[in-house]
């Protein structure tokens, strides 16, 4: 089979006049918000950082038709991220409108379309054209309406930067384009897709070139640890205990973990244990089983050493970013530089720069990668996981459990059967927060490693409120560095974006996110104890668009409105998913009032909306009433003079 296969950037598929169509046998759009939000992230740090070119990883496509001035491919492989990066120049214009759609005598010619799916074709053609429709599926809706808000943020912090980030979408961004011959078996190439070889990743080379300067009779157990802490989703414990074989039930006790004194905690212990079953004539590593040993601990079994229970899981961060996180921490400690940003991408080029020093000695190496457990560990018992629960999944803090059961004992992951403060500020950071980096987690991390992980709820608090309510400036890379350092470390504290302001200074949808979710958490905290069951089982989720309870086009039949003044304002806004913004539109107080009320009876949606939706009537007087009402909530909680 000759495959050919070359770097394309859209601006050459724009001027080779390349068009895709999805087949009908590959499945419609389905990604989330955090792989929207993990994209555009990793391109706008990129178009900051003035990279000459960013790789986004390839394409297959096999050819489908010749058109008179072009070549029309069908899309095999890779089709998300590119059908992602045509609806991001949808949304962007500039100079990646070229790339949207090529105008011909008859009609214009989408760049992607999607097979005998004519609902799709024809909401794109209205919605390119400035049209509201109906007949998308609700992952492309989402998927455009995260788009929009990025775009607007990212023209927020400085006019026209969007168009600046198309042009260095279509002239920077590069993809690896395979074409596959026409009478290609495509039963045959997806089997090949499917078992082919998987690239090592830079977490996987990084480790080599750690172990590889441990001395030879010590580098297997580091080894285990390591992969024990690279596989985020699952526990650790039960990681070491598939890859080393060992008894996980005897490193713990209830009690001790309580106070943070569990062995299973500390990598010395840990490290003895493996020592303690190692063979002994093993004296060597070698690079294949290095690389290759994370790859196959999976599929051990180990009903042989003991039982353990816990729920499905996934990790809020990658391994890269674990260890870009102890990374900094083992530089505070070392009073060496910080790196200078937490990028995912570029693992290696970091540890180059900032780890791999002419006098790092191999006992450095071996701290780093026990400070990873300590880290590693900590993470699993004290910071938010995505849990399994029917249908969905919800930010929850699992505890390990050590129970007995016909004379034995076992390890378990317990689901909290309450919701916890400390959780819900997790969620609540989570969403507010750039998905690709949680700058929070270090200072975070590092305080938990110093007192072994008590009062940690009280600090997370305060640790927010100063990176998060302060009137300092400066990167978030910078100022969590200061707490890494010294974790008394304060601030002064403002909530001026919050007071009332005239029309013309008034945010409205470009109102920063992060106060809705901060408000939700610091009303939960007040109030949850006395508002009943809906309010004490709040979780956060996932908003991205500003809701005006009283509407920007207001009918002149709607007595329930607000003033031109009032309308932008924080007391008459509130933050909430696409599909409720999209549900609400310009519905007028009463009918939004009555949908919130049908739709909210066993579970909230917001909690802000719940205080607004208490009013029979809206007005400026009410608008202005709950916007103070909820300024004096924040700055209680802030200790601030109101």
């Amino acid at each position: 089979m000759n495959i050919n296969s070359t770097l394309i950037t859209l601006k050459e598929v724009e001027e080779n006049q390349f068009f895709f169509n999805i087949p009908i046998y590959q499945r419609l759009y389905v990604w989330e918000e955090d792989q929207i939000k993990t994209l555009l992230e990793d391109i706008e740090t990129a178009f900051s950082d003035g990279k000459e070119l960013f790789y986004l990883g390839g394409v297959l496509v096999v050819k489908n038709d010749t058109l008179d001035n072009g070549k029309v491919y069908d899309l095999i492989d890779g089709q998300q991220r590119f059908t992602t990066l045509w609806m991001i120049s949808i949304i962007f214009g500039g100079d990646l409108t070229p790339f949207v759609e090529r105008n011909e005598k008859q009609k214009s010619r989408h760049r992607v379309t999607f097979a005998i799916r004519d609902d799709i074709y024809l909401f794109f053609k209205e919605y390119i054209n400035n049209i509201t429709v109906k007949g998308a599926t609700s992952q492309i809706v989402n998927a455009l309406s995260l788009i929009t808000k990025f775009k607007e943020q990212f023209d927020l912090e400085q006019a026209g930067k969007s168009l600046e980030i198309a042009t260095f979408i279509n002239e920077k961004v590069k993809l690896i384009f395979t074409e596959v011959p026409f009478q290609t078996d495509l039963n045959k190439l997806f089997e090949i897709i499917n078992n082919r070889g998987v690239q090592l990743q830079h977490h996987e080379i990084l480790k080599s070139q750690l172990i590889n300067k441990i001395p030879s009779d010590e580098r297997l157990k580091y080894s285990h640890i390591w992969d024990a802490c690279s596989y985020m989703e699952s526990y650790i414990e039960k990681n070491i205990r598939d890859i080393a074989k060992i008894r996980i039930q005897d490193l713990y006790e209830n009690n001790p973990s309580k106070e943070g004194e569990e062995k299973l905690a500390k990598p010395s212990n840990l490290l003895d244990v493996i020592n303690s079953i190692q063979n002994d004539s093993f004296s060597s590593l070698s690079l294949s089983y290095i690389l290759n040993s994370s790859e196959t601990y999976e599929q051990q079994t180990s009903s042989d050493i003991d039982e353990y229970e816990a729920d499905e899981v996934r990790s809020i961060i990658s391994f890269p970013m674990l260890l870009q996180h102890t990374l900094r921490i083992f530089l505070a400690e070392k009073e060496e530089n910080d790196i200078p940003k937490i990028l995912d991408k570029e693992l290696l080029k970091i540890f180059t720069n900032s780890f791999f020093t002419p006098d790092r000695k191999d006992t450095d190496i071996k701290s780093f990668i026990e400070l990873l457990w300590s880290v590693r560990y900590l993470f699993d018992k004290h910071i938010i996981k995505w849990v399994r629960q029917e249908d969905s999944e919800t930010h929850l803090i699992c505890k390990l459990e050590k129970y007995e059961s016909k004379n034995n004992y076992y390890l378990r992951r317990r689901q909290p059967t309450t919701n916890e403060g400390e959780a819900l500020l997790q969620s609540m950071l989570y969403h507010s927060q750039q998905i690709t980096t949680h700058y929070w987690l270090t200072p975070y991390l590092n305080y938990l490693l110093k007192h072994n992980g008590q009062n940690g709820y009280n600090y997370l608090k305060k640790l927010d409120n100063h990176l998060f309510c302060s009137s300092v400036q400066g990167s978030l890379s910078s100022r969590t560095r200061e707490f890494i350092i010294n974790e008394d470390y304060e601030t002064n504290l403002s909530t001026e974006i919050l007071k009332i302001k005239d029309a013309n200074d008034a945010l409205g949808v470009a109102f920063p996110h992060y106060w809705f979710y901060k408000l939700e958490y610091i009303l939960w905290e007040k109030f949850s104890s006395t508002k009943g069951d809906r309010w004490k089982y709040f979780k956060m989720t996932a908003k991205n668009s500003v809701e005006h309870i009283s509407p920007q086009t207001q009918k002149t039949t709607d007595t329930n409105t607000v003033t031109e003044e009032m309308l932008n304002n924080f007391g008459n806004l509130s933050l909430v998913s696409r599909s409720i913004n999209s549900e609400y539109s310009n519905l007028p107080f009463n009918e939004k009032k009555q949908r919130f009320v049908n739709n909210n009876r066993i579970k909230l949606d917001s909690l802000k909306m719940d205080l607004i939706y208490e009013n029979d009537s809206w007005n400026n007087e009410i608008a202005i009433r709950h916007q103070n009402e909820m300024e004096i909530i924040i700055n209680d909680y802030l200790e601030l003079t109101n």
